[in-house]
């Protein structure tokens, strides 16, 4: 499965994480991904698409 969506692009961020103490270190977040079937240009298609852009399409 790719690590971007399909439909707006989203991908990976960079980021810290911060502990308790306040030390940082560098960290990555991940979009969080699902393959769906959506109805495109009249077509049933298998994207790989973000869950803002799947709940998006649910309400059009």
């Amino acid at each position: 499965m790719s690590k971007v969506c399909e439909i707006c692009g989203k991908s990976k961020m960079a980021g810290c994480t911060v502990s308790h103490s306040n030390r940082k270190a560098n960290r990555q977040y991940s979009a969080n991904l699902q393959s769906t079937t959506m109805v495109i240009d009249g077509k049933e298609k298998k994207v790989t698409a973000c869950t803002k852009c799947i709940k998006t399409a649910k309400k059009a």
